[in-house]
């Protein structure tokens, strides 16, 4: 009885003894979960406070964080909730000099696309190929050697890399626009315009002008839906259309992007996967700094907004002293689009 009696003793100082090192443990990791809250709250308040400073003296600080601007004698804070992305159309099978660091081709188009989500719309800006604006100049060993106001179309063509390629063209548009930030980009060789027109099913557009330099089968005056390398002869060809100029074929752009965006917006309706579709047939002509996974979401979400037409900035055409063409955008029209676009007025 004795035995039994030390041993049933033993037993329970053993389980008194468990219980309390689980209260032990217990308490151990919630005074490690609060320690650490606290830690990472003064890192975070840190960081934070490091990146935004506090300014004194500024009107800024009565509206939090969000950056502001003056114009035309009215205070204007930046958007939250904005999301740009630029997407690139390159060829290089344009007269671009084929030496060193400067073999990206030229950025044939150029389209801004801002999703504001908060108010769910989708703003569009077609830029001018031949815009003059300041970029990065490199030399043929790769080296910065300056910068220079070029046609914007050339940033394309410097960097080491494709993407290298594709930032200089980035950098060369937010500086255009007032350094407005350009968070997404995507570019894509023309090659990819038959590849992407036929995914999407073939787009019908309006014959305006004479193809049959290219295509005797594209009546001018009729309407047809584009197949093939119909689409590259549309959005791409300049020489034998028209007057020649890039002006009217950025109005041809214009047109298939219309088209082409009430389609896909049908298709993705029709079949929640078709943006992967779309991005397969293009995948060996293009690149992005975006995952497959968010370009899919953004596409999606930004076919849900309400897309607005695309606008152009307003300004002037001349020929350069090099004898290419040169178009001069008006800077109340670069700053009025962001200004609309980017910010909202303080009241």
């Amino acid at each position: 009885m004795r035995v039994e009696s030390a041993r049933r003793e033993l037993m329970n100082v053993r389980r008194g003894h468990g219980a309390d090192k689980k209260h032990i443990t217990g308490a151990v990791a919630l005074v490690l979960a609060l320690v650490l809250a606290v830690i990472g709250f003064v890192v975070f308040s840190k960081l934070e406070s490091e990146a935004y400073p506090e300014q004194r003296g500024q009107m800024s600080e009565n509206f939090g964080k969000l950056p502001t601007t003056e114009y035309q004698g009215k205070t204007y804070q930046m958007k939250p909730n904005l999301t740009s992305m630029l997407f690139i159309g390159y060829d290089k099978l344009d007269d671009t000099p084929e030496v060193g660091f400067r073999r990206g081709g030229q950025a044939d188009f150029l389209l801004l696309a801002v999703l504001d989500h908060k108010a769910k719309t989708v703003h569009q800006l077609h830029i001018e190929r031949d815009t003059m604006a300041n970029m990065t100049v490199l030399g043929i060993t790769g080296n910065k050697v300056g910068t220079r106001k070029m046609q914007i179309c050339l940033s394309h063509a410097y960097g080491a890399s494709e993407e290298e390629n594709c930032q200089y063209t980035v950098d060369a548009v937010s500086s255009l626009l007032q350094g407005i930030p350009v968070d997404l980009y995507m570019a894509m060789d023309i090659r990819g315009i038959t590849a992407f027109n036929d995914a999407v099913g073939g787009v019908t557009v309006p014959i305006e002008d004479d193809f049959s330099a290219y295509d005797p089968t594209m009546v001018q005056g009729t309407t047809m839906k584009l197949q093939g390398m119909q689409a590259e002869y549309y959005v791409r060809s300049r020489y034998e259309v028209g007057n020649g100029s890039n002006e009217q074929r950025m109005r041809r752009q214009k047109t298939y992007m219309n088209a082409v965006t009430e389609l896909v917006r049908q298709r993705i309706g029709e079949d929640s996967s078709f943006a992967n579709t779309m991005l397969d047939a293009i995948e060996d002509v293009s690149n992005t700094n975006m995952t497959r996974g968010r370009l899919i979401n953004e596409i999606n979400r930004a076919y849900t907004y309400d897309i607005r037409p695309a606008k152009n900035l307003a300004g002037e055409y001349k020929k350069g002293d090099d004898g290419f063409m040169e178009f001069h955008a008006d800077d109340d029209s670069i700053i009025s689009w962001v200004i609309n676009v980017f910010y909202n007025p303080v009241e």
